[in-house]
């Protein structure tokens, strides 16, 4: 939320990425995802080229993606509707099954998960020269969620100078964030084994992802404190 005086608006914008009202990045709550995204595929793929030779690699990697993509289809069912960070997942989910059918190149199939998060980064930089940047509407789905009440709250920090600063600084971080893991994903693909990536990518994405969350909410506490400053001296002045 945004608090402001009547000279120096302040602005908190929601950490992208998480619900509102937590305190920090927690271990426990990427574990879920470490087990499904990382585990599970990784000791899928293993026991597949094992105990089934005569399956490709492509195959093999294309199956490891089941849990993924279930676990992010049991998501959006389980909210009940279709919104920014549900689209997000249908689309991670959509780039698996294309890769896995086009299929030719197993390191095609380790990028995939990454196309989505590089062309993210690509998005957040074009919404730069949108009327509002990408991380405005995914803070205002973590925040307001469907509520039209809360929505239009958030709608109104827009007015102040400080809120509009906050949003593209965060848009900005988040696309280089997103852009530099396809990049390091990339490099990984080419230079470690198939069994190596799917081992250690979980816990360098999601340690990528933890950072910018980490990052994204001392950021909307400086803000916030640098605010408060503002209208403390804005108010001993008059």
């Amino acid at each position: 939320m945004v608090t402001h005086g009547d000279t120096q608006p302040d602005s908190v914008t929601p950490p992208p990425h998480r619900p509102p009202g937590a305190d920090g990045p927690s271990i426990r709550g990427a574990v879920p995802s470490l087990v499904i995204d990382g585990l599970l595929p990784f000791l899928t793929y293993v026991l597949l080229t094992s105990y089934a030779p005569h399956l490709s690699q492509v195959i093999a990697l294309g199956l490891s993606a089941t849990f993924p993509s279930i676990y992010g289809l049991a998501t959006i069912v389980r909210r009940r509707h279709l919104d920014i960070i549900g689209a997000l997942v249908l689309v991670g989910i959509a780039v698996s099954i294309v890769a896995t059918l086009v299929g030719g190149d197993p390191k095609l199939l380790l990028i995939r998960e990454s196309f989505v998060t590089g062309a993210l980064g690509m998005v957040c930089l074009t919404s730069l020269v949108w009327p509002r940047p990408m991380m405005f509407y995914i803070g205002r789905q973590f925040s307001a969620g469907e509520d039209p009440v809360k929505i239009a709250e958030f709608n109104a920090l827009w007015q102040y100078p400080r809120a509009r600063h906050t949003f593209r600084v965060m848009t900005i971080v988040w696309a280089i964030g997103w852009m530099s893991e396809f990049a390091l994903r990339v490099v990984m693909v080419w230079t470690l084994s198939i069994p190596e990536v799917l081992a250690i990518s979980p816990f360098v994405f999601n340690g990528i992802t933890i950072g910018l969350i980490a990052w994204s909410i001392a950021y909307g506490r400086r803000q916030r404190q640098r605010g408060a400053e503002a209208r403390a001296k804005a108010a001993a002045e008059s």
